[in-house]
């Protein structure tokens, strides 16, 4: 594609300067002649709309390629073209085309043209929005905007009908309000909600010609050309002003520096006082939010200002022997001082009366003198005494100081001449003596020392200082050489003390004999009142059985034989068990014992029972031994048995109490039968059942003992019939099959009747 030549870029080409230099490097025209190229060009596309349709940016479609209208200049498809299916069905569209990243400056220019298909049947919208975060590409999803949060321009904001051109239409765009040239990117958001193939909204747009400008620095000038000199320590104030800058300058010093004390504001005004003397030469350098900057030179020469150096002597007058003293009174501060016996700041009064100069050289250079005479007087001679054999003494023992050679006599430390006091330790005391006529004193010091009393502390070997009753402790002083205890205590030795008691110690050093003292409280705590007791009545149980062991009047117990307090038991035998109690806050112990006595169970025995027939009756049970137990179990009555209950076999029990309370059991079962008389015990004989038990059929064999026709009868253990049947007589021995596979398992009674006798037999059906 042919590149056309604008009047924007014939004008900037007639401004060449250092900076259109520079901005010709950033300028570019983009025709997208062929848009595969772009990203080598450092343009970005991406589409984050919300869902990702099927196209992105693509090459415009040329009418003679079906599309809806050819290019704004060159080839008929030499544009970039954006469409509904940026998005699915249905969504919001936000189709990103982002420029390379460049340095933009309020001024800098942006142009484009753009249209969308005619008739504008559906809304479209394309925002031209800013980026200053550098080569940043983030633009969010959906309606966010990531980086780009500055909005240039807005084609079709409101998303209306009829707004966006249908023809090639140009949009220029003019970057401002940026702080400072900044590096960024300028973004093409195709932009539309409820866009899509099924949508309200979203058509077909085209970009065309898209051309970035950047703007071109003006020459700015600063003025006046020169400023006025000043003088160090007076005020200063010099308004500057500019020329051809865009908006509202800044001015800053860019080469050498103003006088000190001197400050440039950001608005042009030199002011401040100045704090040193000489010729000052800077640059002035004036420049706009686009970075467009000029600059003029100047000089300031700061004279010294008039004034001079005063000196006041201070003290005027002083004792010979001062000794080195400090010099004062020369003003302004700074200065140097000389004369006779004058080191630096320092006067020696040895010297005697003497005149003393004071020269100053002040903050701007210039040098000052002064003068003044300082007067000698002589000091007296001081001696000093104390009553205090060697001048030593012990802590608290009394002092007395007196000093002499002159005419009155003041100490330090609160000390009194003449006067006794109590020194709180070894110190230098000093008394000034002073003469009345001159005023002049000197000093004497004297050291008293004061050997201090020992340190004695009072220890002992128990924790915490307490032992329990019964127990030793023993004593020891420290902090001295030797000790005496009272209460007959001797240091180091164990002894048991009898109860509480306060004990004191006198420790003695013996170098200087001082002594000092310590007390010491031994407590003696008393031993817990330990007691054991169980939950067996009289502590006694029978054999098999469980005991629960407890103690009482401390705070834990321990017990031996494994036993854990207040937890059940069963044991072996008859045994003592002891239990050690313990105080939790003293940790005094002591022990309490009791014996658990465990009596054997009775030997019990029930005798087996005799074969009983249901018609026996209330039968008396007296087997049991030892006598005197009770009798249990179905059928029984205190010491009866009523085998009128019915055919079966019945658990009987037999329990006897010992005087120990302890209990024996012994069980044995009691049969009764559904016998009638010794006859029909005899013809039983002649019936046999088998296999007996059987699972469901019996088979009964008779002879002729059972004489004429005979009735089979089943019974149940409670003589109730279940089932019976007629068998016709035939001579010899007979047999006869029945089945009770239908019947609950369990015990059967079998009866036969023959004329004049009945046979009888148990089964059991499995």
């Amino acid at each position: 594609m042919k590149k056309t030549l604008t009047l924007r870029s014939l004008v900037a080409a007639a401004l060449v300067t250092a900076s259109t230099i520079s901005a010709k490097a950033q300028t570019f025209t983009e025709n997208f002649d062929d848009i595969t190229t772009l990203a080598a060009g450092g343009w970005v596309m991406t589409n984050a709309s919300v869902a990702v349709g099927s196209t992105n940016w693509f090459q415009g479609t040329s009418v003679a390629g079906g599309g809806p209208f050819d290019a704004f200049n060159g080839a008929a498809n030499a544009y970039i073209g954006a469409n509904y299916n940026n998005t699915g069905s249905t969504g919001t569209i936000s189709n990103w085309l982002m420029t390379p990243n460049r340095t933009f400056r309020n001024g800098d220019v942006i142009s484009f043209y753009t249209r969308k298909v005619a008739p504008d049947s559906y809304a479209d919208r394309l925002e031209v929005r800013l980026s200053t975060n550098g080569a940043s590409t983030i633009v969010g999803t959906g309606v966010a905007v990531g980086d780009y949060t500055t909005l240039l321009l807005s084609v079709n904001p409101t998303l209306a009908l009829g707004v966006y051109p249908t023809a090639w239409t140009l949009y220029t765009v003019t970057i401002s309000g940026l702080p400072a040239p900044t590096s960024g990117r300028i973004g093409f958001r195709y932009y539309v909600t409820g866009a899509g193939f099924s949508g309200t909204n979203s058509d077909y747009i085209g970009i065309d010609n898209v051309v970035y400008t950047p703007y071109v620095c003006p020459v700015v000038s600063v003025s006046p050309t020169s400023v006025a000199n000043g003088t160090a320590g007076t005020a200063y104030s010099q308004s500057l002003s500019q020329t051809g800058a865009l908006g509202a300058p800044t001015y800053a010093v860019t080469a050498g520096a103003l006088p000190a004390g001197l400050t440039l504001s950001a608005s042009g005004t030199i002011s401040g006082t100045p704090t040193a003397t000489g010729t000052f030469n800077f640059t002035v350098s004036a420049g706009d939010a686009s970075g467009c900057v000029g600059s003029t030179s100047y000089s300031i020469t700061i004279v010294c200002p008039t004034g001079g150096a005063a000196l006041t002597v201070s003290p005027a007058t002083v004792c010979s022997n001062a000794g080195i003293i400090s010099i004062g009174g020369g003003s302004p501060a700074g200065g140097v001082y000389s004369g006779t016996g004058v080191s630096g700041t320092s006067f020696d009064p040895a010297s005697g009366t003497q005149t003393l100069t004071y020269t100053l050289t002040d903050a701007y250079g210039c040098v000052q003198t002064a003068n003044n005479t300082i007067t000698v007087d002589a000091a007296p001679t001081v001696g000093s005494s104390s009553d205090a054999p060697g001048n030593t003494a012990c802590e608290g023992t009394a002092v007395t100081l007196t000093g002499s050679g002159a005419d009155t006599y003041t100490w330090d430390n609160g000390v009194t001449d003449g006067v006794a006091f109590t020194p709180p330790g070894t110190s230098m005391y000093t008394v000034t003596g002073t003469t009345t006529a001159t005023g002049c004193t000197n000093t004497e010091v004297i050291t008293i020392t004061v050997n201090s009393l020992p340190a004695v502390v009072a220890g002992s070997d128990a924790p915490s200082n307490a032992v329990c009753d019964g127990s030793s402790v023993t004593l020891t002083g420290s902090g001295a050489d030797t000790y005496t205890w009272d209460n007959s205590v001797t240091d180091g030795v164990a002894f048991t003390p009898t109860g509480t008691a306060t004990y004191m110690v006198t420790g003695t050093t013996t170098a200087t004999g001082c002594a000092n003292t310590d007390m010491i409280t031994i407590t003696v705590n008393p031993l817990p009142a330990v007691g054991a007791s169980s939950d067996a009545s009289g502590d006694a149980i029978c054999d098999g059985f469980s005991v629960t062991l407890s103690g009482s009047g401390a705070d834990t117990y321990t017990w031996d034989n494994s036993v854990t307090d207040g937890v059940a038991f069963t044991p072996a035998g008859t045994m003592m068990y002891m239990v050690t109690g313990t105080t939790t806050a003293t940790g005094c112990t002591n022990t309490g014992m009791i014996t658990i006595t465990v009596n054997p169970l009775p030997t019990v025995d029930l005798a087996s029972f005799p074969l009983y027939c249901i018609y026996s009756g209330v039968i008396s049970l007296s087997s049991g031994t030892p006598a005197g137990g009770t009798y249990a179990g179905t059928g029984v009555s205190g010491s009866s048995f009523d085998t009128g209950i019915g055919a079966g076999t019945y658990a009987v029990s037999y329990d006897y109490t010992d005087a120990n309370g302890c209990t024996g059991t012994d069980t044995e079962n009691l049969v009764v039968d559904l016998c009638t008389t010794i006859a029909d015990a005899a013809a039983s004989e002649a019936v046999t059942v088998y296999p007996n038990p059987s699972t469901g059929t019996f088979t009964i064999s008779y002879n002729q003992s059972l004489s004429g026709d005979l009735v089979v009868r089943i019974m149940d253990v409670q003589g109730k019939v279940v089932a019976a049947e007629k068998l016709s007589r035939f001579a010899g021995t007979y047999t006869h099959s029945f089945d009770l596979g239908g019947y609950d398992k369990g015990v059967y009674f079998l009866e036969v009747t023959g004329t004049g006798n009945k046979a009888y037999k148990k089964i059991v059906l499995q």
